[in-house]
């Protein structure tokens, strides 16, 4: 999903329109969870979406995990979609 580390995801095509679907209805009972990371620049981008799961947060936290252990130069974060 992300932009290859290009910084401005508004430029991929789909990308707002995405966004704006995912933060205005969650999938499941659970608030559903983006996977971020930090860009070269310093900047947090929209890499995944987990959804769908009883506990949507520590599946992200799991997958970031696996994440980390391909490339434990990457920094990750979860965030809550929707607000």
């Amino acid at each position: 999903m992300s932009g290859c580390g290009q910084g401005d995801n508004s430029s991929v095509k789909g990308y707002d329109a995405l966004v704006s679907h995912v933060e205005g209805e969650k999938v499941g009972a659970d608030i559903d969870q983006w996977i971020e990371m930090k860009n070269m620049a310093g900047e947090w981008e929209k890499t995944g979406l987990i959804f769908g799961y009883i506990g949507d947060y520590d599946e992200c936290v799991k997958a970031i995990d696996g994440f980390k252990r391909a490339n434990d130069a990457r920094e990750y974060r979860c965030v809550p979609a929707q607000k």
